[in-house]
């Protein structure tokens, strides 16, 4: 039997291959740097409009807000409060805009001063379609009371019923067995 000697290992760094594939190396590194240098320009171009176009916010489209929505919008404290009381007296009662004031400033009710209510009725008057709120107190009065055509008229426009000007008051007998919901009085 024949014995080998161990050849004695020689270092990486001290192979040809090793220092073959260092210059390859380099070289390719090089090349593709310098490669890439010479598009920068262009393709800084275009990776800027991307990141300005994935950068800046996307506007998100408005969001549409129910008349409640607005009428609170943007209140805080004693107003959002004192608003949020008199949409629900509308509600829950479909007042006239003189019987909510009155409600609101009553003694017994909201005790507002009249500059607290007419800041509030001020606020939520565009937003609010009176005619409907007629039509919903109208229809109130007939299912409870059995009013209807001239007396239904007269409660409508009471200073003790519900205290609507003649005309919306009208509206409400007119429009009676229209289909509005109890929410219904946002104008659209």
């Amino acid at each position: 039997m024949k014995r080998s000697t161990p050849k004695s290992k020689r270092p990486i760094y001290k192979r040809i291959w090793f220092w073959v594939l260092l210059v390859v190396a380099i070289v390719g590194i090089n090349g593709a740097i310098n490669n890439n240098s010479g598009n920068n320009s262009s393709s800084n171009t275009a990776v800027s409009s991307e990141q300005k176009k994935t950068s800046e916010p996307k506007k998100e489209s408005p969001k549409v807000l129910t008349g409640e929505a607005k009428a609170l919008d943007g209140l805080k404290g004693n107003e959002l409060a004192q608003t949020k009381t008199a949409i629900s007296y509308l509600n829950t009662a479909h007042l006239s805009k003189q019987a909510l004031y009155d409600q609101l400033t009553s003694e017994y009710g909201s005790q507002m001063t009249p500059e607290e209510a007419n800041a509030v009725i001020s606020r939520i008057d565009p937003l609010v379609n009176w005619n409907n709120l007629a039509v919903l107190s109208a229809k109130s009065y007939r299912d409870t009371a059995n009013l209807t055509g001239q007396a239904l008229f007269e409660q409508l426009t009471s200073e003790y019923g519900a205290n609507f000007p003649a005309d919306q008051a009208q509206y409400g007998v007119d429009h009676i067995d229209d289909e509005i919901e109890t929410s219904d009085f946002w104008n659209k």
